[in-house]
């Protein structure tokens, strides 16, 4: 019998199963973030939740989220970041701006320049809608399938891969992955809303 997909072998920070009397439910803070992730025993393959963050400027991840990743997933060390921008350490970085200093050049709905099956985790912050992309970036607005594909394509099987979209519950994912969490973020003082859509690549797509 073949065992059921379970996504709490992917969590490295402690949980807690509650309540207590009878439990139901897997819960976790997402440390240093102020808010709650949990998975149904109904549902072990899927991650929920929500979280607060504190926004940062031009484009920039949120403050504490890229700590939050590493508390709840674990870290590794063997990372892309694409669409890098300021991101520049700690990661093997891709932007298709050469201002932004990355380790490569490139198109990221493509990676042309990267070989299949070379990293163990994808993160990705695209601009969040076509304005920002064209004043910010200079470029049109990235798909989000074709993000995918690419970072589907150069991670490793059992990767896990990280899209961080605007107010868009994602849901479609390439073959050969699938979607383990959706988590909404909070973003103040601006009351704005981002996504947090996670993915894992189980085998090479085909």
């Amino acid at each position: 019998m073949k065992e059921a997909f379970n996504v709490m072998n992917f969590i490295r920070c402690p949980y807690e199963a509650l309540p207590k009397d009878k439990p139901d439910t897997y819960i976790l803070i997402p440390r240093p973030l102020k808010g709650i992730l949990f998975v149904s025993f109904d549902n072990l393959g899927y991650i929920s939740g929500q979280v607060r963050v504190t926004g940062r400027g031009r484009g920039g991840y949120p403050f504490h989220y890229l700590e939050m990743i590493d508390y709840v997933f674990g870290k590794e060390e063997n990372t892309i970041e694409v669409c890098s921008g300021s991101v520049n350490e700690g990661c093997f970085t891709v932007d298709i701006n050469p201002k932004t200093n990355p380790c490569i050049v490139d198109d990221g709905q493509t990676l042309v320049n990267i070989p299949n099956s070379t990293f163990s985790r994808w993160r990705c912050d695209p601009p969040y809608n076509a304005d920002t992309a064209k004043k910010m970036y200079g470029t049109d607005l990235p798909k989000p399938i074709k993000l995918l594909e690419a970072g589907a394509r150069v991670c490793k099987p059992h990767s896990l891969l990280f899209l961080l979209l605007g107010p868009t519950n994602y849901q479609w994912h390439p073959k050969g992955t699938r979607r383990i969490a959706y988590i909404d973020m909070t973003v103040v003082p601006n009351n704005e809303v981002r996504c947090l859509n996670v993915f894992y690549k189980y085998a090479d797509g085909t």
